[in-house]
């Protein structure tokens, strides 16, 4: 599920000038690491990326800030980014510029803080927006609760664009966090099992949740319900279900296997074929202008119904050569 839209957009006559100039630091500093090379590249993130070993040794405090604008990949930068541009500028246009700077990099702060408590001595270097984000994410489930927003959802050969609320696709993303930031730790106090620092990521929203409530008590501005909005959509509800059911089906299929009841190849061949076949008969209804199951109607997209219907025969290609 990739979030690249949020409904309603920001109609406000304040320009979110700080988020696209935060999107443009980060992209510049991005392109200057990719120029340096790969061995460049190492000693700059090991001298502006934050090391909780070396923090706690008084050493670089300023990589709190430096770390904040540093990317280990394209796809990181390009991930944070896109989240960044969703949800940032709502949430600039409740704070306002200048509580919104602030707010940001404070909370990219926060996020390394605890990090560096949990995994004190930790000597690899933590890198990326993605606290500071988590933050961002935090204020707009407490503003924006009952926006929509769309998505791209994939799930095996199955492409369809969905819409739902925030509460409910951050509150899905930040109970991820929580379970993946617990299955990090190896040993606390020293390393991260992980490379992707999760427990950044919930210090992050939480200092989010916190400090937004607090803003908005504060002014005492009102919540953006959106009200008579559907928390989610035909499609994305179809969506949910899709999985739901093919999972049921699968841990039923397996249980079978298990008991002797069927061949392990039979289930797996079965469930094959019916996944190939559901797709490939959506992608056909939804080409032709119809709704199918993971459609809108005529306005649906074309090209993501041909591309279901392309992978589908790849799908059974795959199966015919096994």
């Amino acid at each position: 599920m990739l979030p690249f839209a949020d409904d309603p957009q920001v109609r406000s006559p304040r320009f979110p000038i700080i988020t696209i100039l935060l999107i443009l630091i980060n992209i510049v500093v991005f392109a200057y690491e990719v120029s340096l090379g790969q061995s460049g590249i190492s000693r700059f993130v090991n001298r502006w990326g934050f090391t909780p070993a070396d923090f706690w040794n008084g050493q670089h405090p300023i990589t709190l800030i430096t770390a904040i604008f540093l990317h280990g990949g394209l796809l990181h930068i390009a991930g944070n980014m896109l989240f960044l541009w969703i949800f940032g500028d709502n949430v600039e246009d409740q704070l306002g510029h200048v509580t919104y700077l602030a707010f940001y990099l404070i909370g990219g702060v926060f996020a390394s803080l605890i990090f560096a408590i949990v995994f004190a001595g930790a000597h690899d270097p933590l890198v990326g927006a993605s606290g500071a984000i988590a933050a961002v994410l935090g204020g707009y489930i407490l503003l924006y609760p009952r926006s929509i927003v769309r998505a791209l959802l994939i799930f095996g050969p199955f492409l369809a664009v969905g819409g739902v609320a925030a509460f409910i696709l951050i509150g899905l993303w930040f109970a991820l966090q929580v379970v993946d930031s617990l299955s990090s730790i190896s040993v606390v106090g020293t390393e991260a099992e992980s490379n992707v620092a999760f427990f950044a990521h919930v210090a992050g929203f939480l200092y989010g949740l916190v400090v937004t409530w607090f803003i908005r008590e504060r002014r005492q501005q009102k919540v953006v319900h959106w009200d008579h909005r559907p928390w989610w959509n035909r499609v994305f509800r179809n969506w949910v279900l899709l999985i739901l059911l093919l999972s049921a089906l699968g841990l039923a299929g397996q249980q079978a296997v298990d008991t002797g009841s069927i061949s392990s190849a039979a289930f797996r061949i079965g469930l094959s074929v019916l996944v190939v076949v559901i797709a490939a008969y959506d992608g056909i209804e939804r080409l032709k202008g119809r709704s199918g199951l993971l459609g809108s109607g005529p306005h649906s997209s074309r090209l993501l119904a041909i591309l279901q219907i392309v992978a589908a025969i790849s799908a059974a290609a795959a199966l015919v050569a096994v």
